[in-house]
């Protein structure tokens, strides 16, 4: 007899193939991912109980260190798969885990016992009707063994997928050492402890990345610790180790990112904050951190591949390569992230990196006018639904699908998605940017405002900075804070890379403020940065407007036309 395949489970009116991760949902299949499939197999072998983060993290994950943010993921994926209404079935129990409590299996599908039943080999008649007269609790005992198989099965495939597919040990890998503290202050004590813990949890929704759990990293000491010992008990490629300082009222924080392996400094940061805002400001310093060191360790990786072997690169390797040269931000750098992005998806058109890359490289040109408009907004939404479907989970994906509704009016949905990025990746400076681009153009320059001081707060270097300080000095322009408004037009002006607009909002910003030696200046700079530049291409940048956009923007409009008509 050949063998059977591994049963379906049905729960509901949901069908789930535990091996393939398959969801047959209101007729659609969706698939899980595989370690969700092994998460939603745990959820049905103990369905009806309480199962507990640490059980899940065991069963599916084994000795891997990865964070509970892990579970959430696959949580939620498992709730979007299952869709409104049915995702009430899986409850969350505070601090405690999960319990799925689906109803019985509707009419027109066999319950899970009949299911397994009858994907159990039959050696006689005489068996079969001694299994026809099994008591009922026999027959669900039969049944869940065999969601017991499924699982164990789903397990294994995981294991084995993940295997072939992960990363090799030490890449992107990084342990978050305890924070040295001078003195006893308890305020700094307090600071040092929850920043670290902030940045380690941050640091883990870097993609590929293995960040090593404060757990493990506590056993090593804040100052003096061997890292070449660090590196061989964690399995890490980096150590992030700091120190927090108190003079007076003022609190210094410094962090060194070195490679274990050569002892070389990569990275070093020094922050400064006033005791009496300590508490305010550590999420803030600890999403700047991660931001920082993930634009770092992308770049480090990249060049590490690089120099492993240039002659035969892999997709994972080009995509991670398009991904550090994007965050670089200069031109010829934007332009070789397109091409090794796309020479990624030519080996393997499903890397979510590329296709972010991809997307990204698309709503620069719109911004910028370099494509036209339909084009670039058309390639950023297509490559961004690619990301989407193939890891709708992946981090940044959600930015670069909400900004690309953002650039075609879709207001709502763009804030909503890019809102969901925040709220899973809370140290990504364009979600921001994007967000408080879709308040401008909603005519809510309060709410665009907060959105554009995050991403400058976050990323104060950020290649983009030149944006980021022209969209926040119109916001404060509509708001009618003038002297704001010239501030951050003139910083826009003066970011290592300028955008060329930039001096056409300093020239609009400095015409309603009825600045005639900025004016002047302004037009200089605008000529030389934009010739032929005309109210028309300006204001081409702009999303569909709305009235209130409109209204708040006339001013603007009308300043920079009598500025660009002087000869």
């Amino acid at each position: 007899m050949e063998p059977r395949p591994p049963p379906a489970t049905a729960f509901g009116d949901v069908t789930f193939e535990p091996v393939s991760g398959e969801l047959r949902v209101d007729g659609q299949t969706q698939r899980l991912r595989p370690q969700s499939a092994a998460v939603l197999s745990q959820l049905l072998l103990k369905a009806g109980n309480l199962v507990s983060r640490d059980e899940l993290l065991a069963a599916v994950w084994g000795d891997v260190l990865v964070t509970e943010n892990s579970v959430t993921q696959c949580i939620a994926e498992i709730r979007r798969a299952l869709g409104p209404g049915r995702d009430a079935w899986l409850k969350t129990n505070a601090r405690r885990g999960y319990l799925l409590d689906a109803p019985p299996a509707a009419s027109n599908l066999r319950t899970t016992v009949e299911v397994l039943d009858a994907a159990a080999p039959q050696t006689s008649i005489a068996g079969t009707a001694a299994a026809d007269n099994l008591p009922s609790n026999a027959r669900r005992w039969t049944g869940m063994a065999w969601v017991a198989l499924a699982a164990a099965l789903v397990l294994a495939a995981w294991w084995g997928w993940r295997s072939l597919h992960q990363a090799p040990i030490g890449q992107l890998s990084l342990a978050v050492l305890p924070f040295e503290v001078a003195g006893a202050n308890a305020d700094t004590a307090w600071f040092a402890e929850v920043v670290g813990e902030d940045i380690t949890f941050s640091l883990a929704r870097i993609p590929g990345a293995r960040v090593v759990s404060r757990v493990s990293t506590q056993a090593f000491p804040a100052r003096g610790a061997d890292l070449h010992r660090v590196g061989a008990e964690l399995d890490v490629r980096y150590v992030l180790a700091g120190s927090v300082d108190r003079d007076g009222d003022r609190v210094t924080l410094r962090m060194q990112l070195i490679d274990v392996a050569t002892g070389a400094l990569r990275w070093s940061e020094r922050l400064d904050s006033s005791l009496n805002t300590l508490h305010d400001t550590e999420r803030e310093v600890a999403n700047r951190v991660a931001n920082a060191l993930h634009v770092k360790l992308v770049d480090e990786e990249s060049a590490r591949i690089r120099r492993a072997d240039p002659t035969n690169p892999l997709a994972d390797d080009l995509a991670l390569q398009a991904w550090a040269a994007w965050n670089r931000g200069t031109p010829a750098e934007v332009t070789r992230a397109r091409d090794l992005a796309q020479r990624a998806l030519d080996l393997d058109d499903r890397s979510v990196i590329a296709w972010k890359t991809i997307a990204s490289w698309h709503l620069r040109a719109r911004i910028n006018q370099s494509l036209p408009a339909e084009q670039a907004e058309a390639g950023a939404e297509q490559a961004a639904n690619r990301a989407l479907a193939i890891d709708p989970d992946h981090p940044l994906v959600h930015t670069v699908w909400g900004a690309a509704q953002v650039l075609r009016g879709r207001y709502v949905e763009g804030r909503r998605a890019l809102e969901h990025e925040i709220r899973g990746n809370p140290s990504h400076p364009v979600a921001y940017s994007y967000l408080g681009l879709a308040h401008l153009m909603l005519g809510q320059p309060d709410q665009a405002i907060e959105r554009y001081r995050q991403a400058l707060s976050i990323s104060p270097r950020d290649p983009r900075l030149s944006r980021f300080e022209r969209h926040l000095a119109l916001a404060y322009l509509h708001k009618g804070d003038l002297s704001e408004a010239v501030s951050h037009a003139r910083s826009a002006t003066r970011a290592p890379q300028v955008d060329r607009a930039a001096w056409a909002v300093l020239a609009g910003v400095c015409a309603v403020a009825g600045d005639l030696p900025c004016i002047e200046e302004s037009r200089f700079g605008l000529r030389a940065a934009w010739p032929g530049v005309s109210l028309a291409a300006v204001e081409a940048e702009w999303p569909p407007q709305t009235a209130g956009f409109r209204q708040q923007h006339e001013p603007y409009a009308r300043g920079l036309a009598r500025v660009l008509a002087m000869h």
